[in-house]
C-alpha cells in the first residue's frame, strides 16, 4: 500500500517542476542586472560544485537609524571581527523603524562594506498601510486594497516604496548591488503580508518588483524570496521564475537544537527551482522577542556549518541575526564563533572572489 504523504510529496514535485518548464519559457530581460548583479549570480551559483569555500558568512546589524557604522564598538560586524579577526562576507541591514524610512546611516554602513569587498543584503519591512504605526509592521491589511490603484492604501504605500527607491538608487550609483529580501518570512502570519491569500500576495511581490526595477530602472538588484522554515507552504507562494534569483530560508532553533532534516520542510521542493538557496535569518538560539520569556542559554555557532554539510550543501550564505542571535556579542555571546568562520567551507569577506567573473 502506498503511503498517502507519500504520494502527496510526489505531486508536489511534479507540480514544482511543470512550475520550473512553464516559468522558464520566459526568460529574464538582459537589462534586470546590471553587470557587477550577474557576476554575483554566477558566483553563487559555482559555490556548491567547491571542495571548500562555499558558504558565505553573514551579520545582520539593525535598522534605520540604529544602524551602527563599521567602526563603532556596538556595531555586530565589528564585534565578530574584535572576536574572531574576521570580518564576514555579507551586511544585512534595513531601512525602516516603524513608517519611518531613514536610508542615511544603514546605506553609509553598506557602501563602506561594498568598498572593503563585501555583499549587501537589505529587508524590506514596509509599514502597514492599514496601521502604520502597528509594532514591526504588524496587524493586518487586505493586499487587494494596496493593488487597486483608486484606494488610499495604494497611493500610502507607492509613496513609501518611493523613498526607500530613493535610497536604492544612492546605493545604485555607487556601485553596490543590494541582495534584497522583501516581504521577509512570507508564509508566517506576523507581518501584514504574511500567510495571506496566496494569489494576492504574489501579485504584491511582482509589482513591488516591476515598480523597482521596471519603472525606477534599479538594475543593481537580486531579489530575494524567503519563507519561514517552519511553514510548508512556500511553494504556493513563490513569486515566479522570472520575479525571484535567490531563495532564503529564515530559520530560528532552540539553543540545544541541531538541524535535520525536518528543520526545512520544503527544501527539497524549493531546491528544485534550481535557485541559489540561503538561510536569509539564521539564529542559533531564541531571543526574548520570540521566546516572550527571556532569552535562551548561548548556542553552538558551529551546529550552523554541521547542518549545511549534513542536509543543506547547497545553502550558499547565511544572515545571523543581531543581538541574541549574532555570531558574537560583547556577553553572554554565543560560542564557537571563531570555529565557524575559521571552518573550511566558510567564505569570509577576504575571500569572496566574485570580481573574477566580470
Amino acid at each position: 500500500m502506498i503511503e498517502p504523504m507519500k504520494v502527496i510529496f510526489s505531486i508536489r514535485i511534479i507540480v514544482t517542476q511543470i512550475l520550473i518548464i512553464l516559468s522558464s519559457l520566459t526568460a529574464y530581460p538582459q537589462n534586470d542586472h546590471n553587470e557587477d548583479a550577474q557576476a554575483i549570480m554566477e558566483y553563487l551559483r559555482k559555490l556548491p560544485d567547491g571542495n571548500s569555500n562555499r558558504v558565505i558568512s553573514g551579520q545582520f546589524e539593525r535598522w534605520g537609524d540604529r544602524v551602527e557604522l563599521l567602526n563603532s564598538t556596538e556595531n555586530f560586524l565589528n564585534i565578530c571581527h574584535q572576536k574572531t579577526g574576521k570580518w564576514v562576507g555579507l551586511v544585512g541591514f534595513e531601512y525602516h523603524i516603524g513608517p519611518t524610512v531613514q536610508y542615511e546611516k544603514p546605506n553609509q554602513l553598506c557602501i563602506d562594506y561594498w568598498e572593503k569587498g563585501g555583499l549587501c543584503q537589505l529587508y524590506l519591512i514596509m509599514s502597514n498601510p492599514a496601521d502604520p504605526d502597528a509594532v514591526n509592521a504588524g496587524g493586518t491589511c487586505d493586499l487587494k486594497s494596496i493593488l487597486d490603484s483608486n484606494h488610499p492604501y495604494n497611493k500610502y504605500f507607492f509613496n513609501e516604496l518611493d523613498k526607500v527607491a530613493e535610497g536604492l538608487e544612492e546605493l545604485k550609483n555607487n556601485g553596490v548591488v543590494v541582495f534584497m529580501n522583501m516581504y521577509a518570512e512570507a508564509t508566517g502570519s506576523w507581518f501584514w503580508w504574511g500567510a495571506k491569500d496566496p494569489s494576492d500576495f504574489i501579485e504584491l511581490y511582482r509589482r513591488t518588483y516591476d515598480y523597482l526595477v521596471q519603472v525606477k530602472k534599479l538594475d543593481n538588484l537580486l531579489f530575494v524570496y524567503e519563507p519561514s522554515s517552519h511553514h510548508k507552504t512556500a511553494l504556493d507562494y513563490y513569486p515566479g521564475h522570472n520575479y525571484v534569483d535567490i531563495i532564503g530560508i529564515s530559520l530560528f532553533v532552540d539553543y540545544d537544537e541541531e538541524l535535520s532534516f525536518s528543520s526545512i520542510p520544503n527544501y527539497h521542493e524549493l531546491k528544485i527551482l534550481g535557485k541559489p538557496l540561503a538561510l536569509s535569518q539564521w539564529g542559533p538560539r531564541r531571543g526574548e522577542d520570540q521566546t516572550r520569556t527571556v532569552d535562551q542559554p548561548p548556542g553552538d555557532n558551529l551546529k550552523l556549518i554541521r547542518g549545511i554539510i549534513n542536509y543543506y550543501p547547497e545553502i550558499v550564505w547565511w544572515m545571523n541575526w543581531c543581538y541574541a542571535y549574532s555570531i558574537s556579542t560583547g556577553e553572554n555571546s554565543n560560542f564557537n564563533h571563531s570555529e565557524l568562520l575559521n571552518h573550511p567551507w566558510v567564505i569570509n569577506l577576504d575571500e569572496i572572489d566574485w570580481r573574477k567573473l566580470k
